[in-house]
């Protein structure tokens, strides 16, 4: 997919964002976020940086183990991360720009698999189900009282570990899971989905200390860039 970034003059500079330094940071998260010849990419990476070039800030995103990304924003200030899920429990945790784009998760099996799913309860009696390390799908289940689940800081880790039986279920999302099968090197056919979850969006996020003028001048932003259709935005509902 090829993606054309026109630029468009766009006046929401303010001092206090351009004066302000921001770490941004996203995760590997195709096709949002991955790196190529150590240069982050991706649908959503291609969002941000038409962002940045709007408000006139320097393209600064580092692609980072999500754990890492996700506890800096909560624990730093002027912190940047993205793509991150939007959920009732994380709403005080951090400022909110977006969406970017909206996907569904589910659980996913080996192909052939004799594993029947048709609820979460059923979910919760397979023997272990991969997960990512303080990803909003882990944290999920967790709050549903699954206690079968198998953490990793690699996501591709999950798609080797399904297909080689070591575990029952990974949970990830019709948006990514090709892709990060891709990159463990599997093919997709070979995994399919056991169940459906539940829709979510997935959006920007800042420490909660970030000024409230940085995030009124992305999401003004974000808004543009919708309306202006100059930008690749994915839509995956």
């Amino acid at each position: 997919m090829k993606f054309y970034l026109l630029f468009i003059p766009f006046l929401l500079i303010t001092a206090s964002v351009s004066a302000q330094e921001l770490l941004i940071y996203t995760e590997n998260n195709p096709p949002a976020s991955y790196m190529v010849n150590d240069r982050p990419e991706g649908d959503a990476v291609n969002i941000v940086r038409e962002i940045l070039h709007r408000l006139g800030q320097s393209d600064t995103i580092e692609l980072v183990p999500w754990a890492r990304g996700y506890n800096l924003a909560l624990k730093r200030p002027n912190v940047v991360l993205f793509s991150t899920t939007r959920l009732p429990e994380r709403e005080k945790l951090f400022k909110w720009v977006g969406p970017l784009y909206s996907h569904t998760w589910a659980f996913f099996k080996k192909k052939g698999s004799p594993i029947r799913i048709a609820s979460l309860e059923d979910a919760k009696r397979v023997e272990r189900i991969g997960t990512y390390r303080e990803d909003a799908k882990k944290q999920f289940l967790e709050q549903n009282g699954f206690t079968n689940l198998v953490e990793t800081s690699d996501n591709t880790t999950n798609v080797l570990h399904l297909i080689k039986g070591n575990i029952d279920l990974w949970i990830s999302s019709d948006y990514s899971m090709p892709y990060i099968a891709s990159q463990a090197g599997v093919d997709s056919q070979e995994i399919e989905k056991a169940y459906t979850i539940k829709s979510v969006d997935n959006y920007i996020v800042f420490s909660i200390q970030t000024p409230d003028s940085i995030i009124e001048a992305w999401q003004q932003a974000l808004d543009h860039i919708k309306k202006d259709k100059t930008s690749s935005i994915p839509d995956t509902n």
